[in-house]
């Protein structure tokens, strides 16, 4: 009976199902979890950022948490929970990592199904175990994975705010699962109830950047359920354990066992409840979510979401890789803005300590990544996912009013000075102009803050306020005689300076909507300010001081402190909001274009990093839109594959996902606020926009290109059977149509 019990459990673990319009069947939640093995990282290897940093997560859409394998149990800077290539596992993590970041997972744990026994291993390093894990066994709404030393076999599935686990031994002695509580500061807490039959617990959340390693005041709680009795228990802390005992709290390292009693073949099931509130709001999480024991009910429901969500874009191509890389980069780019609100509208008051809210009618959105996502994931999710935008869009005022500031980049519900630029008055733009619902007048009182105002001292240390805001109003830049202290990077003086003339044209726009002429003004005029960087005698932008010189030792090519992430060849095309003002600036068209076809045709390009993103699209202000189109494709060849190497860089919350949706689509917003898409062409022979006609009346939006690769380029395009130019409005979508493109 057990060897056709195994036998049973390796099928399982084998089969699949594919069934028409299965876009999950096209999702492989494995692309990006190791090292870039794309051409473009073949061909400059060791370049930059060369890993995807995803995780293959079972989740919903934007969901509260993840659940993902975990190979490291801590929750370390730049240290994602999991990497394909590792055959050891460590159990299956609630996560809230930023999908493809460099930053910090917080508030996690850890459960590892095992068997109790004289040999017990409590220690995560010490108990992982080899796992047999498939990429057909992976989706974003169902996983399993299969021990085979211990025979045991997991499958995960989730809701909203929950995961559901179903584990099967086929040796049925003392099942035992584990819970870690993963605080890297000895902090936390767990319990097993044996009258409620539970196990809870919560690790507490710590900042980094601003109010390095102070409480964020949030924790991650959860509440576990079994469906079978609790016969056998235990704690540990400080590496000790202790069979018999029911709680710990503040100890390095502590976790719990609990053991049942199983007859024949029967499984354990799990269901857990997370919250960033409260133990009580994780149990009422789980009641609301996962009422009962169906665990192939709750799989469905949420296969059903993930194909809802993912058909939203519908693409026509007999290219199964394409389909994959498609599909996989609308999962990659669901994941964030992350829910942090309860099912009763509970949510943790932003930047406070241990203070809870309830929102009302909205859902709450935290983990804004904005320096990467306002580029291209924030405007993708506009055209797919309106209601969660709206409402994260909402979530940024809500955290604007509980701390005072509109925040730069807000992370584990806190300020933090983690990037520059002031992005997001772009988000808040962006959705102004495209008409989502919000108050307005309560988003430009933020956003003029940001542009007019500074806080207290204490307070920007904190991360409030856009950084060096003093000098850049006094001198129109950001002179390198000001360091910037006060931020986690430090000078890039000549970025800030481009990307708050970019922030100051953002919130000119809305000024203008609102009849704010004044403002409009000054902030118009504040938008050339990237002018005021650009050094005529080397033909980029460079570090200028307080006394109008420029920086002397320069290299257009090469990482210069003054420039983030970059060197000032990909700075100085960081104009968005005003290209022919910096056609104007190198000299005319003709000089633009030159420079411009030498950076690509030079591959001094650098897709795997955000500030270049948009200048594949600037060859259409110089009529060059087949280079636009051989550029956009190019890059779509060579810097996304398949496999754990898929990504040349980090996704950065699906911002570099997003740019893979609207490049294979053929157009890409490369100015948020404009209301402008620009285009290149598809690669898929037919797209469809399968849109909500509650933000766009005419529901559906097709791109037709009969004949359309990955290489090939088109001559001219029709909207709605009109002549178009290589430009499209946001208005376009709203009333639906077709864009046709032809040869």
């Amino acid at each position: 009976m057990k060897n056709l019990y195994l036998l049973v459990l390796v099928l399982l673990f084998s089969c699949t199902q594919k069934s028409e319009k299965n876009y999950l069947s096209y999702v492989d939640p494995l692309i990006g979890t190791g090292p870039a093995s794309t051409i473009a990282a073949q061909q400059h290897p060791g370049d930059h950022v060369s890993n995807g940093q995803t995780i293959p997560a079972v989740t919903a859409p934007f969901g509260m948490t993840q659940w993902t394998p975990q190979i490291y149990d801590n929750e370390q800077k730049c240290i994602a929970p999991f990497y394909t290539g590792q055959t050891m596992i460590q159990g299956f993590r609630a996560s809230h990592w930023l999908s493809g970041s460099c930053t910090q997972d917080y508030g996690s744990f850890t459960i590892f199904p095992t068997q109790l026994g004289s040999n017990f291993s409590f220690q995560p390093v010490q108990r992982q175990t080899m796992t047999l894990m498939k990429t057909e066994n992976l989706s974003p709404a169902y996983a399993s994975f299969l021990f085979p030393a211990k025979t045991i076999m997991t499958e995960i599935t989730s809701t909203k705010r929950c995961g559901f686990f179903r584990f099967s031994w086929l040796d049925e002695k003392n099942p035992t699962i584990m819970f870690d509580i993963n605080s890297d500061q000895g902090k936390g807490y767990i319990k097993i109830d044996l009258e409620k039959q539970e196990v809870y617990g919560y690790n507490p959340a710590y900042r980094i950047y601003s109010g390095q390693d102070e409480p964020a005041g949030i924790s991650g709680y959860f509440v576990a359920k079994f469906d079978h009795e609790i016969v056998k228990y235990g704690t540990w802390g400080d590496f000790e354990y202790e069979h018999g005992t029911t709680e710990r709290k503040d100890q390095k390292k502590i976790g719990a066992y609990v053991t049942f009693n199983l007859e024949g073949d029967t499984p354990v099931k799990l269901k857990v409840g997370t919250s960033f509130t409260s133990i009580e709001n994780a149990r009422k999480n789980l009641e609301a979510e996962i009422a009962d024991w169906d665990f192939e009910g709750t799989t469905q429901k949420m296969k059903d979401t993930w194909n809802d969500y993912l058909g939203r874009i519908d693409v026509e191509s007999e290219n199964e890789e394409e389909l994959t890389k498609f599909y996989t980069a609308i999962y990659h780019a669901l994941f964030h803005p992350r829910l942090m609100n309860d099912v009763n509208g509970d949510y943790p008051a932003f930047s406070k300590q241990y203070e809870t809210k309830n929102n009302g009618d909205f859902d709450y959105y935290g983990d804004f990544s904005n320096w990467d996502i306002f580029r291209a994931q924030m405007p993708l999710l506009s055209l797919i996912a309106p209601k969660e935008y709206n409402d994260m869009v909402k979530s940024l005022l809500v955290m604007a009013e509980d701390g005072g500031w509109l925040p730069i980049f807000p992370m584990w519900n806190n300020y933090t000075s983690a990037m520059i630029g002031d992005h997001s008055t772009s988000i808040l733009c962006d959705a102004a102009m495209k008409g989502f619902d919000f108050d307005m007048e309560k988003a430009y009182k933020y956003m003029r803050q940001n542009a007019y105002e500074l806080p207290g001292e204490e307070a920007y240390k904190d991360g409030k306020g856009r950084r060096a805001l003093t000098s850049y109003i006094e001198f129109g830049y950001v002179p390198l005689d000001d360091i910037v202290a006060d931020a986690f990077h430090t000078n890039e003086q000549v970025s800030r300076t481009m990307e708050y003339a970019y922030n100051d044209w953002c919130v000119a726009q809305v000024a203008q909507k609102l009849g704010k002429t004044d403002d409009y003004n000054d902030l118009i005029t504040r938008s050339y300010n990237y002018s005021n960087v650009f050094d005529e005698s080397r033909g980029w932008v460079n570090g200028k001081f307080a006394d109008g010189s420029f920086y002397e030792d320069f290299n257009a090519n090469a990482e210069q402190f003054f420039i983030t992430e970059g060197t000032p060849k990909h700075y100085t095309w960081f104009v968005p909001h005003d290209v022919e003002g910096l056609i104007g600036l190198m000299g005319g068209e003709n000089t633009f274009s030159e420079k411009l076809n030498k950076l690509i045709d030079d591959k001094l390009y650098w897709h795997g990093n955000e500030p270049s993103h948009h200048i594949p699209f600037l060859f259409n202000y110089t009529n060059q839109w087949d280079k636009t189109q051989k550029t956009v494709k190019y890059i779509l060849r060579t810097e996304y594959g398949l496999n754990r190497g898929g990504l040349s860089g980090n996704d950065d919350a699906g911002q570099l996902s997003a740019w893979y949706v609207f490049g294979a689509m053929g157009f890409y917003p490369m100015c948020p606020g404009s209301n402008e898409y620009q285009l290149s062409s598809p690669i898929f022979k037919e797209v469809t926009l399968n849109l909500d006609k509650t933000y766009y009346p005419g529901g559906k939006f097709v791109l037709k290109a009969d004949g359309a690769t990955s290489s090939n380029v088109f001559t001219s395009v029709k909207l709605n059977g009109k002549e178009s130019a290589t430009k499209i409005n946001h208005e376009d979508l709203q009333k639906g149509g077709t864009l046709k493109f032809f040869r």
